[in-house]
């Protein structure tokens, strides 16, 4: 498969122009997100209701940007009928701009969810919540650099992590349980934890079908499972 790593350059500068904006609007927005998901993170311990405002402050923010992305998308496909690649691009440019704007809204719910945990703190739970957050947070930044570089192995290695996150969530999930039917005072609280946690599991899907766009605009070919499967022999030959 020959694998096509940039856009071409086009013989009016303007349009070019117009990709090129349209890329770095979504890697702006992206790196609000990976913010927020660093802020949820921290409020796993630091349970305030001033990280809240925060939190919303900040997912406007988002909003707004998913709003410039979807009008310069819009003014592209009118005025520049895009083909090939180029359309791949612009349409692919929608669906992450939507995947991020859903994103924000999950890191901003569960910075809500952690100032309802209250006093309820399980150590190993917060080390993991932290876990999660922190590879989800690694996980966009990849997937953003691999957006940018039109990378597709970088989106691949993406795509892999995300059984890693599946992993702890389905950890955090029993232990809740267990801790729910061991005390029963506890299960308001468990179920923020529980929450947060399927948050930051969402948030790993988004970014993992991020990734899956990145490959897509590159190859031209939905991303699905023999993706990974042929990534994985070529790795050990």
């Amino acid at each position: 498969m020959v694998i096509m790593t940039t856009l071409g350059q086009h013989t009016l500068r303007s349009y070019d122009a117009q990709l090129q904006h349209l890329t770095q609007l979504i890697l702006d927005m992206g790196k609000e997100v990976c913010a927020q998901i660093i802020a949820a993170k921290q409020s796993f311990r630091m349970r305030d209701e001033q990280r809240v405002a925060n939190a919303k402050a900040a997912d406007k923010h988002i909003n707004d940007l998913d709003a410039q992305i979807e009008e310069a998308a819009t003014v592209v496909l009118a005025l520049q009928n895009p083909m090939a690649v180029d359309l791949r691009f612009v349409i692919s440019v929608l669906k992450i701009t939507s995947m991020l704007e859903r994103a924000g809204d999950l890191a901003k719910n569960t910075v809500k969810r952690s100032v309802k945990m209250g006093e309820f703190a399980p150590e190993p739970v917060i080390q993991k919540l932290e876990r999660m957050a922190d590879a989800v947070a690694e996980m966009l930044e990849a997937a953003l650099a691999a957006f940018e570089q039109k990378d597709v192995n970088k989106a691949i290695e993406v795509w892999r992590r995300d059984e890693e996150i599946d992993d702890l969530y389905r950890e955090i999930f029993l232990q809740m349980q267990q801790d729910m039917e061991n005390d029963p005072k506890n299960v308001a609280a468990c179920t923020h934890v529980v929450f947060a946690a399927k948050n930051l599991e969402r948030l790993a899907d988004y970014t993992t079908n991020l990734a899956k766009s990145v490959y897509y605009v590159v190859s031209g070919k939905r991303a699905d499972k023999s993706v990974l499967k042929n990534a994985a022999e070529d790795s050990t030959l």
